[in-house]
């Protein structure tokens, strides 16, 4: 027979509640409404409507992330959405990234946290610059589709600079041999014009110290910018619900309790469908 304490020990875990069985039946709705509404298309393609299309989601969403610029003449004005809902909603998108800055979970990609979040497709393909006299040029889709190709045009005593990688992939325009031999300030811009067509925008959402404007969430201070701020929420959770999906989730405490505020946001976005 169980002791006293076997037995309060068994209630204080039936106690608890599961947030990763609720996130789970959370996010089924949210995922049988995006079919709904934009077709059977791949998660990445779903995602990317929902970030970038008028969508009853991101309709009701941006008010709550958003300033009120008819009052709001400084970082502490009013929002657009100041309700009870859109304030919870606010203060889980700051309990998530302190959850998530409190514990590393890995996903395919890398770190699920709001620093390096997928804002959506890239829509530039062509970017240049001219330094030292001499024009430098990355452009994604060229000269096929997929292809990267990169180049240094010539000057009076230097010959030109081409290479053309088969799909947009750094490591290996760091490994190719013809581009480690060029200078060191010049490998550093053609990376940064390789980065700036990368087929996906990825990027830092925290506001940094000392960013004039910024949106506060919580008590995290997040970038100018709600639209942005919002895709990198559908993108954060999106990777949670792989990390749960794909079993690279450790089923401890630590991570039950980052996917309360994870299920509480997908709530959310549920109920912006009805």
């Amino acid at each position: 027979m169980p002791g006293l304490g076997d037995n309060l020990k068994r209630w204080r875990d039936a106690a608890e509640v599961d947030w990763f069985s609720q996130f789970i039946k959370a996010w089924i709705p949210f995922n049988a409404w995006l079919t709904d509404t934009f077709g059977d298309l791949s998660d990445r393609e779903l995602l990317d409507r929902i970030k970038a299309d008028a969508n009853v989601v991101r309709n009701k969403a941006l008010p709550m992330l958003s300033r009120n610029l008819r009052v709001a003449r400084d970082t502490t004005g009013g929002w657009q959405d100041d309700g009870a809902e859109a304030q919870e909603f606010r203060l889980n998108i700051g309990e998530l990234n302190r959850r998530l800055q409190e514990c590393i979970i890995e996903s395919r990609k890398g770190r699920i946290c709001f620093e390096t979040v997928d804002i959506g497709a890239n829509t530039k393909r062509d970017e240049q610059q001219n330094k030292w006299r001499r024009d430098f040029r990355c452009r994604r889709d060229y000269p096929a589709k997929g292809e990267v190709h990169i180049q240094i045009s010539a000057s009076k005593t230097v010959a030109p600079f081409a290479l053309t990688l088969n799909g947009h992939d750094r490591r290996a325009l760091e490994d190719d041999i013809s581009f480690r031999a060029l200078k060191d300030e010049q490998r550093a811009v053609l990376l940064s014009l390789f980065e700036a067509v990368a087929p996906r925008l990825v990027m830092n959402v925290l506001a940094e110290h000392g960013d004039p404007k910024f949106l506060t969430y919580g008590d995290v201070n997040f970038i100018d910018d709600a639209a942005k701020n919002f895709s990198a929420l559908i993108d954060v959770l999106y990777g949670l619900r792989n990390a749960l999906f794909h079993g690279s989730i450790t089923p401890n405490e630590t991570h039950n309790q980052i996917y309360k505020p994870a299920y509480l946001l997908v709530m959310r976005l549920v109920k912006c469908t009805i």
